[in-house]
């Protein structure tokens, strides 16, 4: 009898390069595409926390800073530094100084200066102004239009401004400027009477 012969096998040798590479490629993929969900949540957080933010400061700003003669201060430092020395911002909000020395500053998310000042009208402060300023474009359209429902009796997003406190988000697309590298360009004015 013959003896049989077996074919012969050659050993395996594990992955190659090739597929190193391609897993390799493959979690660098999705390690991107996650990183990007998650800075797109965060940008989105921004924008619901300082819409909340605004409406707060409002509402403060009506309920403790209103006299017998409407908003009587004589600049918006002294109007803001007061509302933040009475406890009238949300306590996460950024406040620079001494914020029980009526001077303090007040400051948004993207590193703007949040200023709340007096508004004139026939020579009685019977309304009163929130600027918002180094808002990001996407934010800028999110928060006008949000915002911009009618509950406020102007809003002003850069130059242009809204009469009658409505801003549809195709309006306020047009208006809000793209940002100069990370850094918002954009401002906004939420203006109130009464």
């Amino acid at each position: 009898m013959l003896p049989t012969v077996s074919p012969r096998r050659s050993p395996h040798r594990g992955w190659a390069v090739m597929e190193h590479g391609t897993i390799a490629i493959l979690i660098v993929i999705v390690v991107v595409v996650v990183v990007g969900m998650l800075w797109g949540l965060w940008s989105k957080k921004d924008v619901a926390v300082e819409t909340s933010n605004i409406q707060s400061i409002v509402s403060s700003t009506r309920g403790y800073l209103k006299g017998n003669n409407g908003y009587s201060f004589t600049s918006g430092a002294t109007m803001t530094g007061t509302l933040i020395q009475i406890g009238g911002v949300p306590k996460g909000m950024t406040v620079q100084g001494d914020s029980t020395s009526g001077t303090a500053t007040l400051w948004n998310s993207w590193g703007g200066q949040i200023v709340v000042a007096p508004v004139a009208s026939n020579g009685f402060n019977n309304g009163f102004s929130v600027t918002y300023p180094q808002i990001p474009q996407d934010a800028c359209i999110a928060m006008a239009q949000q915002l911009g429902a009618g509950a406020f009796s102007s809003i002003t997003i850069n130059s242009t401004q809204h009469s009658d406190g409505i801003v549809t988000a195709e309006t306020a697309g047009k208006e809000c400027t793209k940002n100069s590298g990370t850094t918002g360009q954009n401002t906004l004015v939420f203006t109130v009477n009464g």
